[in-house]
């Protein structure tokens, strides 16, 4: 199986850090949820705490989740609901003791509103994450080698492959549907189709699984029956692979 698409990592560390310092810088800037009244250095120290904080707690609570599958099967709400229930906890204790360094003797030591701050918090990094990373948890379709080849093929013979035949600088192809030459080389071919079902059987051929029928020996001579009533010679060095070959039965439904 091929694929050309390239997809980073799950955790994107440049692109994780890009986001964290622009998310620390603009909370210092705007200073939210009261923090304004702060000098701007002491507001820098905190979100990068406070966010630091929620990042490293969302960040586990998603990986936590996806190791018991809920990223690949529960809904985006539900799983953004999730990481807020497991990250919004550990990160409030985090924010409640900078506000204690930070604006001391502002309350009691447990102050609801905060929960809800931190939620919201939350709410913006774990939704930020998920939006990133959901993304890169779908593989790209990997596309078989064998369909370069089947591009190749003109529409009306189909892709119920049969045989290949060398003919010069062209290959002979067969299928359940004609024949028809291709400009390439035999070998070129067999690179594209390593990954269909079938073998070479000579230097010049090469047949699919499905239309192997048996052996016999003509003029002492090994050969290999195909199903739509052809013989092709099989070649000293490929006859232990094809006698190992069965036949394909259809069985009826």
């Amino acid at each position: 199986m091929q694929s050309t698409n390239t997809q980073r990592p799950l955790w994107h560390l440049p692109e994780q850090a890009a986001a964290y310092v622009l998310a620390t810088g603009t909370f210092a800037t705007l200073g939210p949820f009261g923090t304004f009244d702060l000098a701007f250095w002491m507001r820098l120290i905190y979100w990068t705490l406070a966010i630091g904080a929620g990042w490293v707690f969302v960040s586990a609570s998603i990986m936590t989740m996806r190791r018991k599958g809920l990223l690949h099967y529960e809904s985006p709400i539900l799983r953004l609901a999730l990481s807020i229930m497991i990250a919004a906890p550990p990160t409030a204790l985090v924010v409640l003791v900078l506000e204690e360094v930070f604006r001391p003797g502002d309350g009691p030591f447990l102050k609801p509103h905060v929960f809800l701050y931190v939620a919201f918090v939350c709410l913006v990094i774990g939704g930020t994450m998920i939006a990133y990373v959901r993304p890169r948890l779908t593989q790209p379709v990997k596309v078989p080698s064998y369909m370069i080849f089947m591009k190749r093929l003109p529409p009306q013979l189909g892709t119920d492959l049969l045989s290949l035949s060398s003919q010069d600088h062209y290959v002979e192809v067969t299928t359940t549907k004609g024949r028809d030459l291709i400009h390439m080389r035999l070998g070129d071919a067999l690179e594209e189709l390593r990954d269909y079902p079938g073998q070479q059987v000579h230097r010049s051929h090469w047949i699919a699984a499905r239309a192997f029928s048996g052996t016999s020996r003509e003029n002492n001579r090994l050969v290999v029956h195909l199903n739509d009533g052809r013989t092709l010679p099989v070649s000293r060095s490929f006859a232990i692979k094809v006698r190992e070959m069965t036949p394909k039965v259809d069985v009826p439904d």
